[in-house]
């Protein structure tokens, strides 16, 4: 729906690619008509074709004939997406981006093995490369520069967004001009399907059959069947029909117009049929609702932002292609500067649905556009960021620190004219974390952690008093909540900023006191909010991007007052009754500083991360 040449690119491309290499063994382009030459790369009229078909059957669609209108314009896509992909990659090149070997090395094997499962056996896939006259060396070396240019292009599409404002201002004019001009496209329906699809290509009586069928069970429906028995009996929707024929509630942007216009043209509690290109549709329309302009503000705002931003891309990519030499079927093409695009109303995400035309079955596929329509969507985000979670999953991390404090808890508390001789202020923590991926880029999540200081001894000689030191223990545990901001560094790292809080209690803190005539214990009670900030340098562990090392240093502020001692006399002799609360020798309450740098080491894993 939404008009991002980004996504155009990325996605037709991805599928160029994908959809070559697994729908057969690539065949060696000396023997293969080269149809489109960028500078120095080249696509076979076989790698065309491929990619074609690679873009309608992700739509559950058999590729037309060519020279029908539908697939020229798939082809036109495809030709596009390949043009950019290669201009990008010489960009690239010229700011001497690197790919890391592993990273190329792991893709190359994932897409090899996915080759070799479409054969029953080792033997099979060897035959195969035999009867196209290619070797398996020859086979990765293609799969390589073709993997290779393609993490190039993404790595500097990267690049480009980073060099963007990190926001663009769109004002709330814009917003409801916007909203004006496309008042029906956010009216809402809530309803329930049974589809009796019409393959393509059917004859006209199978078509008459077929409605036929539909019209007897729409008349079952309005003498008073259950509708859901139905679905489950009849539709071809699979997903719908398991529910019942029951959809999520959608906005009419989110449905095919023609499919649209059908829905809301029945009335509320009522039942009709709607003609599409993939079938006959029973629908029982059970809500309809007219636009709620403070609902969709947000996300027509952040759609207007994105196509401020794309149009600096398009301005850069528009660039590349004055330079470039591309021939196309064997004549030069002639850059021509891009003519403006119609802005396009943008699908909500307030609502997440599932459209009929991008369930399993896809209800109606746009013919005139099937790249528009292709079901890559929802992978554009690892695609352009493969280091970030999709939205709405979950990241679970575990880690340990080490702490560095300062001493001024104890130098305040027996004042400077006791020397107190802490040895080693420091100490370590552990802690757990659950976050919520709000934004590939933004995590909002909940904590638990668990504070140690390492035991501080205090020796001294009261005038006219046996010797004795005193030895203190603190420790604190408590929850939190955090937000984390994701920067990708390149395909392989993040940084990371955390910000965070919580309330604290102190768990087995004591003092004891030990002297020739007495030893004493006493066990104490406080609790407190603290604070913590912290970047991290975020390093993936395996190739899937679904397990990370985060090497982090932060600042914590964390102070517990007031100390409440529970005292407990362990031998008897004089000993000094310790008030309640603590206080400092200038009177002011006694606290347990747990403030201090802090560095360690997480491991993150990212749950339903999507690949």
């Amino acid at each position: 729906m939404r008009n991002n040449w980004t996504l155009a690119a990325l996605a037709v491309f991805t599928l160029t690619i994908t959809g070559n290499l697994f729908a057969a063994v690539p065949a060696p382009k000396t023997v293969d008509e080269i149809v489109l030459v960028v500078d120095q790369d080249s696509m076979t009229k076989g790698e065309l074709e491929e990619a074609v078909a690679s873009l309608f059957a992700a739509q559950g669609m058999t590729a037309p004939a060519p020279g029908t209108a539908d697939y020229q314009q798939a082809r036109k896509e495809v030709i596009e997406g390949f043009i950019r992909e290669v201009l990008m990659a010489e960009e690239a090149d010229k700011e001497k981006v690197e790919i890391q070997d592993g990273d190329l090395d792991h893709s190359i094997n994932q897409e090899l093995d996915n080759m070799k499962k479409r054969y029953a056996t080792e033997q099979e896939f060897e035959e195969a490369l035999k009867k196209e006259g290619i070797s398996q060396e020859d086979l990765r070396q293609d799969v390589h520069d073709q993997l290779l240019r393609r993490m190039k292009a993404n790595r500097i599409l990267q690049m480009k967004q980073r060099e963007l404002p990190a926001s663009v201002f769109v004002t709330d004019d814009e917003v409801q001009q916007f909203f004006n001009q496309h008042p029906k496209d956010y009216e809402q329906v809530k309803f329930s399907i049974i589809l009796f699809r019409i393959p393509a290509k059917s004859t006209p009586a199978y078509i008459r059959e077929v409605q036929k069928q539909a019209k007897d069970v729409l008349a079952q429906l309005k003498g008073g069947a259950d509708f859901a028995s139905f679905a489950k009996k009849y539709s071809q929707d699979q997903s719908s029909a398991d529910k019942g024929g029951q959809m999520d509630p959608m906005y009419r942007v989110d449905l095919n117009p023609k499919l649209a216009d059908g829905i809301f043209a029945i009335p509320k509690h009522s039942l009709g049929l709607v003609n599409a290109n993939d079938g006959i549709y029973i629908v029982k329309v059970d809500e309809k609702g007219t636009a709620d302009y403070q609902a969709v503000a947000p996300d027509i705002k952040e759609h207007l932002r994105k196509q401020k931003q794309d149009s600096s891309f398009s301005r850069w990519i528009e660039g590349l292609k004055k330079d470039a030499y591309i021939v196309e079927d064997g004549k030069v093409v002639a850059y021509q500067p891009a003519t403006g695009v119609e802005t396009a109303p943008p699908t909500t995400a307030a609502k997440p649905v599932a459209t009929p035309e991008k369930t399993e079955t896809k209800v109606e596929p746009v013919a005139s556009n099937p790249v528009t329509q292709a079901p890559v969507a929802g992978a554009v985000p690892t695609e352009l960021y493969p280091t970030l979670p999709n939205a709405g999953s979950f990241t679970f991390g575990l880690g340990m620190e080490g702490f560095s404090f300062g001493s001024q808890d104890l130098s305040d508390f027996y004042g400077p004219s006791i020397k107190t001789n802490q040895g080693f202020p420091f100490g370590m923590g552990l802690h757990a974390s659950l976050d919520y991926v709000l934004d590939p880029s933004i995590h909002l999540g909940i904590n638990v952690e668990g504070l140690w200081k390492f035991a501080e001894t205090v020796n001294f000689s009261p005038l006219g008093q046996p010797s004795y030191s005193e030895q203190w223990a603190a420790s604190a545990a408590g929850p939190g909540v955090e937000a984390k901001i994701l920067i990708p560094l390149d395909e392989s790292t993040n940084f990371v900023l955390t910000a965070g809080g919580g309330y604290y209690f102190l768990m087995g803190a004591s003092v004891t006191v030990s002297g020739s005539a007495v030893t004493e214990n006493a066990y104490l009670n406080g609790s407190n909010f603290g604070g913590d900030g912290s970047a991290a340098l975020e390093l993936f562990l395996d190739g899937n991007k679904d397990a990370a090392m985060d090497l982090e240093v932060g600042y914590r502020y964390l102070q517990i007052k007031p100390l409440t001692p529970d005292l407990t006399v362990n031998k008897g002799g004089p000993y000094t009754t310790l008030p309640t609360p603590l206080t400092n020798s200038d009177g002011s309450k006694a606290f347990l500083d747990f403030s201090g740098i802090h560095a360690g080491i997480d491991v993150r894993f990212y749950i339903d991360k999507g690949s």
